[in-house]
């Protein structure tokens, strides 16, 4: 049976050029590259907003320590899917079932698309699950796959799914608990090849969720994600902007700022995701249109962080 553990999600910008000493230092002092205690990695962004509200740390700036054996920094694939509340179970066991990593689920509320289909809308819950999980970069497109069938993706008002290309990072392999009947756990085992391998390519595997390649799905391709961190009382008035601006739909979830120093922080602590995907060609319209709107003032105190999607 499935085991649900309550889990906190932490989120911290700082220079390109510090990530992966901070995500080797993180991951040694939580122990992460144990199995089963967590997962920590890192993706490159643009980040716009007011001076004053740089949100960037400089605690985990400067030379981090160096690589030991067993203590391998991979590159990844993270896959979000949304669904509607009460279906993220259903993602999770499908992904767990294709032997990837531990996903880790979320709750939100959908804006955009719902209100766009008519007398459907009625039956499409607002309330969303985002299911958010790191796979092998190889496996990048099976798993999508996958998720589709399992969550029915392709049919209207079910959800979607999006994958995000992590350089480097730890993952939180699935595990076991209770009793084991061997010196070593098989985690152990593939974690011990991976570094006789200097790496997860020998683990590639050929198979499809229907077991043929699929290309009528008609995925996009080349466009941005682009997520708006606001106060929270400010992020039904900045949703509104974002659709205007383009995005055919958002998932809203709830944040807080924190300030490990102690110092007082210029934005409120309660904040709003938005997240969403774009293309390109309309990120600076969207940014005039933020601006526009008062997105960077102190009230809503909005940065805008975006990657390639």
């Amino acid at each position: 049976r499935l085991e649900e553990d309550p889990a906190e999600a932490c989120e911290i910008y700082l220079p390109a050029e510090h990530a992966r000493a901070a995500v080797r230092r993180l991951a040694r002092e939580l122990r992460l590259f144990t199995a089963g205690r967590g997962a920590v990695y890192a993706e490159e962004v643009e980040l716009f907003g007011p001076p004053e509200s740089d949100p960037c740390s400089a605690g985990l700036a400067g030379p981090g320590p160096g690589e030991h054996p067993g203590e391998r920094l991979s590159r990844y694939s993270l896959i979000n899917c949304v669904v509607q509340r009460g279906h993220g179970n259903r993602i999770a066991r499908s992904v767990l079932e294709t032997g990837a990593n531990v996903p880790s689920i979320y709750f939100g509320v959908g804006t955009g698309v719902r209100d766009r289909l008519g007398l459907l809308r009625i039956a499409i819950p607002a309330d969303k699950e985002v299911v958010s999980v790191l796979v092998d970069a190889q496996d990048q497109h099976a798993t999508l796959e996958t998720l589709v069938d399992a969550g029915r993706l392709d049919q209207p008002g079910r959800g979607f799914v999006a994958a995000y290309a992590v350089p480097f990072g730890v993952a939180n392999p699935m595990t076991f608990r209770g009793r084991q009947r061997h010196g070593a756990t098989m985690e152990q085992v593939i974690a011990a090849i991976d570094d006789l391998k200097s790496g997860t390519d020998w683990r590639r595997r050929a198979w499809t969720s229907r077991g043929t390649a699929r290309t009528d799905r008609g995925w996009l391709k080349h466009l941005v994600n682009v997520a708006l961190n606001c106060n929270e009382g400010s992020s039904d008035r900045l949703a509104a902007i974002v659709m205007a601006a383009g995005a055919g739909g958002a998932t809203i979830s709830k944040a807080k700022l924190f300030s490990p120093s102690g110092k007082d922080l210029v934005a409120s602590p309660a904040r709003a995701i938005i997240d969403f995907g774009i293309d390109p060609d309309r990120v600076d319209a969207l940014i005039q249109a933020l601006r526009e709107g008062s997105a960077f003032d102190r009230e809503s105190a909005c940065f805008v962080e975006i990657k390639p999607l």
